[in-house]
């Protein structure tokens, strides 16, 4: 009886969780789709490889699939832990609609999960307050720099034929005196031609 229990439970809660073949929002994506999206963009955001405009406009476009993930499967029990990870990421980026975007999150979480570490975790950002965080200095700086020039793949001026000599790699701060003394010319790149 015991293991019909178990049984049943089991099927219940794979009927509840989304099918990793499911695909939601507009860009299609799937639930495990959604929550590698939020942690890549919080790392991206985090390592300044993007400014916080672009890292605002993914998150909107993945918590669209988000939130289809969720109406189609409200019981799916990943639900609670991608609506914290996803609170968390905007709470990190600027302005008043990321800020909003995080307590709406914040307060789904504890009000749909209400039993999970997740729940507790958001009443305590809840409780402490969302701020409105300001455009952080990296990004008004990167904004500022012109674009770098794509290298251009043109043929350097030297004449055909010639070869230059290849600088010597600077000596290792480890490397000691009578090791790079006694090293032979080709092994430090220099040019040895006729």
């Amino acid at each position: 009886m015991r293991i019909l229990a178990l049984l049943a439970a089991a099927v219940l809660l794979a009927a509840a969780s989304a099918p990793v073949d499911q695909y939601f929002g507009k860009l299609k994506m799937s639930a495990l789709r959604i929550r590698y999206e939020v942690v890549s963009i919080r790392d991206r955001y985090e390592t300044h490889k993007i400014l916080p405009e672009e890292a605002e406009h993914l998150a909107l476009l993945t918590e669209n699939a988000f939130d289809d993930w969720s109406h189609k499967y409200p019981k799916d029990t990943w639900l609670a832990s991608t609506g914290y990870l996803f609170a968390k990421l905007y709470a990190e980026l600027p302005g008043t609609t990321a800020r909003n975007h995080a307590v709406a999150l914040y307060t789904y979480v504890t009000s749909r999960w209400p039993n999970t570490r997740y729940a507790s975790e958001s009443r305590d950002a809840l409780h402490r307050g969302v701020a409105v965080r300001p455009d952080p200095a990296w990004a008004a700086q990167r904004r500022a720099q012109p674009a770098s020039p794509t290298p251009s793949a043109s043929p350097s001026p030297q004449t055909s034929g010639s070869v230059s000599p290849s600088p010597s790699p600077p000596a290792s701060p480890s490397a000691s005196p009578s090791a790079s003394a006694s090293a032979s010319p080709e092994r430090r790149g220099a040019y040895t031609g006729p």
